[in-house]
């Protein structure tokens, strides 16, 4: 394997990493701040890429404007999506009711992608590309030829990671959000909205998920089958340790990593190389490698 094949194979993985990153982070997020898992999360990145595709294709609107628009509407998606599947059974007896009904509103959005953009997979164009071939460009260093469209991929999503990061820990509204996770009620008491914090929890954590889909729509093509990136996130989350934020970033990268390199070599079998390493992290230690380990109780 020579240098050039190396070289692309770690991007790719670290490129592919950061959009499981960004689902995993996203999943975490809802997790430590309501409690709820939410299985829609990789749909929503599908989702996602179709509003990207609609806004930079059929809209065709410039860069500097699209962006803006589709934080927008990313932002209004969650706010559906906790209205509507959410709010409604914050207060259910059943606790597992909300989980459930996650696993149901990922049928229903398959379904209205379906409805508005039909079942044929679309194709994005990259970000950078090149009017000769019509593919993405390419950065030539030496003997090495890197794709634009997977450095932009992974810088994006590291970016948004460390927004992310930064307005929980430096930034008073990261720690009014940590504050209504942790005991609503109290927050409550001394004057935080919980209806706004949550809002604001969902907004970032389908934002995350959302910008991946435009990230990862001209990699592959913008159809249905990209909400199943959510089963590599979880991995990562797994891998990583469940409810650990780092954790989470740097098991989806591990996640990435081993995946591009068993395109190179087994790519038929590349998704049963990534469950089996899951597999042996399950069994050699299930808390995952930032997670802690939990003493059975006599």
């Amino acid at each position: 394997m020579g240098l050039n094949v190396i070289v692309t194979v770690l991007l790719n993985g670290f490129a592919m990493g950061m959009i499981y990153a960004l689902i995993a982070m996203g999943v975490i997020l809802l997790i430590r701040a309501i409690g709820v898992l939410n299985f829609a999360q990789g749909d929503l990145l599908m989702v996602g890429a179709y509003i990207t595709y609609a806004l930079q294709v059929d809209m065709k609107l410039p860069l500097w404007l699209m962006i803006p628009v589709a934080l927008l509407c990313f932002a209004a998606v969650a706010l559906i999506f906790m209205f509507s599947i959410y709010w409604p059974l914050r207060n259910a007896s059943y606790p597992a009711a909300i989980i459930i009904a996650t696993m149901g509103a990922s049928i229903v959005i398959k379904e209205i992608v379906m409805l508005i953009w039909g079942g044929l997979p679309l194709r994005m164009p990259p970000l950078f590309s090149n009017p000769e071939t019509g593919g993405g460009r390419l950065l030539t260093i030496g003997s090495v030829n890197l794709q634009w469209q997977l450095i932009i991929t992974g810088l994006v999503g590291a970016a948004a990671i460390g927004v992310v990061f930064f307005l929980f820990e430096h930034l008073y509204a990261g720690k009014m959000l940590q504050a209504a996770s942790q005991d609503k009620f109290a927050a409550e008491l001394i004057g935080i909205p919980t209806v706004i914090t949550t809002a604001a929890t969902y907004i970032i954590s389908i934002s995350l998920a959302c910008i991946g889909g435009y990230m990862v729509g001209p990699i592959f093509t913008v159809s249905v089958t990209l909400g199943n990136l959510l089963l590599r996130a979880f991995a990562g989350v797994i891998i990583g340790g469940l409810g650990n934020i780092k954790g989470a970033i740097i098991g989806s990268l591990i996640v990435g990593i081993i995946e591009a390199f068993a395109s190179v070599r087994i790519s038929t079998y590349k998704d049963a190389v990534i469950f089996l390493v899951l597999l042996v992290f399950l069994v050699v230690r299930p808390q995952g490698i930032f997670g802690e380990k939990i003493q059975d109780k006599a």
